[in-house]
């Protein structure tokens, strides 16, 4: 349950009906002297980490909103805009509630008069009563269900039972219907896709270039099991031709159809730690538009020509079909680039080589103009033959990972400049330059631990690359470079065409993911619009809608799979509570201090009143410092790992 501060905090702010307030501004209006700021500052910041929260670039607040059940579809207005989801546009009130107030949250059932009453488990969201008591047979005290409640009403109806709160494959439940993800299609997507034929006669194929006689292959993870993506080079008098071919979802999802609906309302793919919620049902995702070996597949082809020093020279794109030579894994590429011996057949073998030699070009010019590279790992779990998690190791990025990232990049670049230059309207992943004020922010931080950073009233991405540098030797590195990310903006969607900041490229889509990001099958559809010579299909107020959701659900999808990473991460932790672990100062904040821990790959905070004592002074502590701490809880339910601090490997104290 939320503090006496917090629930008045809370109602301040939904009183405001979505307008933001500063932290002074909050406590005038809280009638709070001026000697409580600073812990007003800690409950501020600590309930903008848990989500209760919004924190803007500026530092202002608001009331984060509850979310909306957005699972139901509907076409967008006519004429020629894209299909959109029911209520994405409808006017909400000041808690983000829609239409007739209503919202969908997780609680857990408490026994109460007879009946039972539902605690969610946002703390904005007071208890109600639960209404169907013809129900109440099913229930349990302790069981987590979601219920459907009303603004201003002290009731609500459970509308799915879930099972026993705090055990692990209930909790993923609670997390998929939490975020409105769906793990079925309607009768309508299942029949439509079902009737769905390669269609691939030789009369189909020829308004295409045929590229199945060219060595084109595949390289992804171990586990892939969707392969939209295949890549090809040769040598050239003048230097290299690289060929990367995605797959033509365009061909077989048709604007308006059940199935482009249904992508639509998702937008992406959704990679859970054990599952995949796909935006196109399995047929199109794993089989139809997936670049298997050996199989003849539509595909939009990207094809380059560099010079000998990775300079590009000119490109085409083009309608194809092409046959993989063959389905390699990263790990496989980088054994073959590290000498180790190969089943492969030459052609593949010297294609590698090949590719390895321009990627290094590519990438030394690419960073050579400004781009960043931060390459953060991510939390990978280790499972036993049983499927339960043993441990959480750091993900392993090698060489092969960097030459598919760096084609990627080239052609989408190319595929921006090709729709900008035709004078058609379109989707592009911008990343606009940072805010000074959160420029002028980091520039203090980075003081406070002796790093001096010469940013200029409009920074530029030398700048970041020099303090990127000046860290590269230090323990802390990782921590200083999560810190210039974080004052960074988010990349996003939009119509806008400007350039990307962080990969220092002015003209950037994403074209090369149609089978999981909506984003990219609109990009195919505005290519063929181009090559068919016909009028655009989409115009800027669909586009601008399509990207606004986008951007959105990609959001979403994160945050969600980031919350299954937390749950199962709370799992295995938890019957390690009470051991102590070496562990590294990760970031800190008013309200504590986030640690990894040396013997997994799993952070939790040590909130502030463990380590800060009464009457005596406050322990400082820097990023990178080394401690060990003492796993005080795991929560399954808010799915986070709290530590208590055990001892501090350095003396380092101001």
């Amino acid at each position: 349950m939320p503090s006496k501060r917090e629930s008045r905090i809370l109602k301040l702010l939904n009183e405001k009906e979505g307008r933001t307030l500063s932290e002074g501004g909050i406590l005038r209006e809280l009638g709070l002297s001026e000697r409580k700021r600073k812990n007003l500052r800690a409950t501020l910041k600590s309930m903008a980490v848990e989500g209760k929260l919004k924190r803007d670039h500026r530092g202002r607040y608001r009331f984060r909103g509850l979310r909306k059940d957005t699972r139901r579809t509907d076409r967008s207005n006519g004429g020629n805009s894209a299909s959109l989801p029911k209520g994405s546009r409808k006017k909400t009130g000041p808690n983000g509630f829609s239409g007739r107030m209503d919202l969908r949250v997780l609680a857990e059932l408490r026994e109460a008069n007879g009946g039972f009453v539902a605690c969610p488990r946002r703390a904005e969201i007071p208890e109600c009563q639960i209404e169907s008591q013809d129900k109440r047979n099913g229930f349990r005290e302790g069981d987590l269900v979601v219920i459907e409640a009303r603004l201003g009403r002290k009731s609500a109806r459970v509308i799915e039972h879930l099972g026993r709160s705090g055990e692990i494959e209930t909790e993923k439940k609670g997390i998929i219907s939490e975020y409105g993800l769906s793990e079925t299609f309607s009768p309508s997507v299942t029949k439509e896709v079902g009737e769905l034929r390669e269609e691939l006669s030789n009369g189909n194929l020829s308004t295409r270039k045929n590229l199945e006689k060219q060595t084109i292959f595949t390289i992804d993870g171990e586990d892939a099991k969707d392969f939209d993506d295949a890549v090809g080079i040769k040598k050239i008098r003048e230097g290299y031709r690289l060929w990367v071919s995605i797959a033509d979802v365009s061909h077989y999802v048709a604007p308006g159809s059940a199935c482009d609906q249904e992508a639509a309302r998702r937008t992406t793919s959704t990679y859970l730690s054990d599952r995949v919620i796909p935006m196109l049902p399995e047929k199109l995702s794993n089989d139809l538009c997936s670049l298997r070996p050996e199989k003849r597949r539509l595909t939009k082809t990207v094809e380059i020509n560099f010079d000998s020093s990775g300079r590009l020279k000119d490109s085409r794109i083009y309608n194809s079909v092409i046959k993989s030579s063959a389905r390699l894994t990263y790990c496989e590429v980088a054994a073959v680039l590290s000498g180790g011996s190969s089943s492969r057949g030459k052609n593949i073998v010297s294609s590698l080589l090949l590719m390895r030699e321009l990627y290094h070009k590519l990438r030394e010019r690419r960073i050579g103009n400004g781009g960043l590279d931060f390459d953060f790992p991510d939390a990978v779990l280790l499972r036993d033959s049983t499927g339960e998690v043993r441990g959480v190791d750091r993900s392993k990025r090698n060489v092969a990972h960097e030459i598919i990232e760096e084609f990627m990049i080239m052609a989408n670049s190319v595929v921006a400049e090709f729709v900008f230059t035709n004078g058609f309207e379109s989707i592009y992943r911008i990343h606009e330059p940072p805010d000074p004020d959160s420029i002028e922010q980091l520039r203090e931080n980075l003081l406070k631990i002796g790093i001096k950073a010469n940013f200029g009233s409009k920074v530029r991405q030398p700048d970041i690359q020099a303090v990127m540098k000046a860290a590269s030797g230090r323990k802390n590195r990782e921590q200083i470079n999560f810190m210039i990310l974080r004052a960074l903006k988010k990349a996003a969607y939009s119509t806008k065409h400007v350039p990307h900041f962080g990969l220092a490229i002015d003209d950037y889509t994403h074209f090369t993911s149609p089978i999981r990001r909506y984003s990219d099958l609109v990009v195919h559809r505005i290519i063929d619009d181009i090559l068919g010579k016909k009028p655009p299909f989409y115009n800027s107020s669909s586009l601008g809608l399509i990207a606004e959701r986008c951007s959105i659900f990609e959001r979403t999808a994160e945050d969600a799979e980031r919350q299954f990473m937390n749950l199962e991460t709370a799992n295995f932790m938890k019957s390690r509570v009470g051991e102590v672990f070496h562990g590294k100062v990760l970031s800190i904040h008013p309200f504590g201090v986030f640690v990894e821990i040396e013997e997994h790959f799993v952070e939790g905070l040590i909130p502030e009143h463990f380590y800060k004592i009464r009457g005596t002074k406050r322990k400082w502590f820097e990023l990178g410092e080394e401690v060990r701490v003492k796993l005080v809880s795991a929560d399954m339910g808010k799915r986070r790992l709290t530590f208590d601090l055990a001892s501090r490997q350095s003396s380092s104290v101001r």
